[in-house]
């Protein structure tokens, strides 16, 4: 099983909010700790199994989709990326203060996203190995414009 096109636009329409419509739709890998994971599920819309059920993962692949107001996030199994483990949609409101910063290796970047004291830390790659997800580069580069502009 690996991340695919399918699969990215079911489960982010399936937590879109009537009148919404994506800007951007991409995978990413959420690295961040349970007490993170419990914070922004404090603040998010939707709860899946709740944020706190995730433990205290490190990483968590995701598809994440940005509308005008809310940023929202399928996270997925690890092993079975066709099962949903939480659907989070943090409104961009929440936001105190965003950061775009180049990976470590070519095509990574890696955006923080500060709640307040509580920080997210999402890693995103311009291709899509392995997988049909459609348009990863350039989803990629307008998450990372729109996020800049918080």
């Amino acid at each position: 099983m690996t991340m695919n096109e399918k699969d990215k636009n079911e489960m982010l329409g399936a937590i879109l909010a009537e009148g919404e419509t994506y800007q951007c739709k991409l995978w990413g890998t959420i690295m961040a700790d349970a007490k993170t994971y419990a914070a922004i599920g404090g603040i998010s819309l939707i709860a899946g199994s709740g944020a706190a059920a995730l433990g205290a993962l490190s990483n968590a692949y995701c598809y994440l989709g940005m509308t005008e107001n809310n940023i929202n996030f399928v996270i997925v199994d690890s092993v079975n990326v066709s099962k949903i483990k939480n659907s989070i949609s943090i409104p961009k409101s929440s936001i105190t203060k965003a950061e775009v910063k180049g990976g470590l290796l070519p095509g990574r970047k890696v955006v923080l996203l500060h709640f307040g004291k509580t920080k997210m830390k999402i890693s995103l790659m311009n291709n899509a190995i392995g997988s049909d997800i459609q348009n990863q580069k350039e989803n990629v580069e307008k998450f990372c414009q729109a996020v800049a502009l918080i």
